[in-house]
């Protein structure tokens, strides 16, 4: 039994829903680094602070790990109002590094790393934090530190991750305003509550979110054998959204991504370098390390090559419920494919058993609209349309 297309994308929903961080898991999360927030606040009359996240959680990205056993990573930035006069070496280990320590929720281990301190959560499970130092400049971007560990220096260099967020959500922001006003009408909002939701980014999740946390997963899988070889997550990121020309469905939010990056990265190369500019802070080029590491930028087309060859809408369309569980497993690991043909099994049948799930005269196929009655003995090795 052949997929349809509508299937395929029925199928990726199915996937990302394992994929995708709890409700639970990423409230937690935010009570974190709001708590940590407040309390470095209340404790500090010297500095004007504040705490926000950056990264996959703040892009809606976010993908649980692989295995139960390793953590999700929370990128945040503590932002001081000015410099203070501080040096980067004490800001982050003078002043930063003092309210990690006397924080009385941090009961595990702080590991200085080169941009940020990395925090264990020992009372939490799977969860750690990476906050890097930083401070305003008032001039559009924040200074971060940064530790050279063979010289044992630090200095400041600039960033932009507000920028970058904020970059990031207008290339999905017609589609995303869309989802919202759905959002709104399904839950019967009045205007007045609309607008205050509108304001919490992670009401809705788009196509293009959707398509990179598939991307993220599948470049995961390829590597987790050699996970310091995976290409990082900021290009992929960027090369989608700079890619996404407002598709409403994740198989054509993937094309526009796997069709095109190959030669958005050429058609961008300057002086015959590779350079993906970082949209929210002019001059920093993401790329940077292919140029002195060629092997870095093989290893990422290569990857692009195998993602182009495993997300190919045709081939999947002609799978088989066998060959397509076979397929999700390959792609997305053994236990989310476990995972998601479970519950699309369970599903069928309550379907079958409710009369809602028929056979399509027309096909042959189980679907929703059907017009024949499926005997509820009936073994499954369909797909539903």
């Amino acid at each position: 039994m052949a997929y349809t297309r509508q299937g395929i994308e029925d199928l990726f929903g199915s996937i990302l829903k394992d994929l995708d961080i709890s409700a639970v898991m990423f409230d937690k999360a935010r009570k974190e680094y709001e708590a940590l927030g407040e309390w470095i606040d209340k404790k500090s009359d010297e500095y004007d602070v504040r705490i926000y996240p950056q990264g996959s959680f703040a892009l809606g990205t976010v993908i649980k790990p692989i295995s139960g056993k390793d953590d999700y990573d929370l990128d945040l930035v503590c932002e001081l109002a000015e410099q203070y006069e501080l040096s980067a070496c004490e800001l982050k280990k003078d002043v930063v590094r003092q309210w990690l320590v006397h924080y009385k929720r941090i009961t595990g281990d702080i590991v200085e790393k080169r941009r940020c301190w990395h925090v264990e959560y020992e009372e939490i499970p799977n969860f750690h934090m990476d906050v890097i130092p930083s401070y305003d400049t008032n001039l559009s971007f924040i200074k971060i530190t940064d530790h050279n560990e063979e010289q044992d220096t630090y200095q400041y260099i600039g960033s932009n991750p507000r920028g970058y967020t904020d970059w990031f959500y207008s290339r999905c922001q017609k589609r995303w305003d869309a989802l919202f006003d759905q959002y709104s009408r399904d839950n019967h909002l009045r205007f007045d509550e609309a607008e205050v939701e509108r304001l919490d980014r992670h009401k809705v999740i788009t196509p293009l979110q959707k398509a990179i946390q598939l991307l993220k997963r599948h470049r995961d899988i390829m590597f987790k054998d050699h996970p310091d070889d995976k290409p990082i997550s900021i290009i992929i990121t960027t090369l989608a959204a700079q890619l996404y020309n407002n598709e409403d469905n994740i198989v054509d939010a993937l094309a526009s991504f796997l069709n095109g990056a190959e030669r958005y990265i050429h058609e961008h190369k300057m002086h015959g370098d590779y350079h993906i500019d970082n949209p929210s802070y002019s001059g920093e080029n993401f790329a940077d390390k292919w140029n002195k590491h060629p092997e870095r930028a093989r290893i990422f087309f290569n990857w692009l090559t195998q993602a182009q060859e495993d997300f190919d809408l045709s081939t999947l369309m002609r799978s088989d419920t066998v060959e397509m569980g076979n397929r999700v497993k390959h792609i997305f690991g053994n236990e989310t494919g476990k995972r998601v043909f479970a519950g699309i099994g369970a599903t069928t049948t309550a379907g079958v058993i409710s009369g809602a799930i028929k056979v399509s005269a027309a096909t042959g196929g189980l679907s929703r609209i059907g017009t024949i009655p499926v005997q509820q003995n009936h073994h499954f090795h369909g797909k539903i349309s």
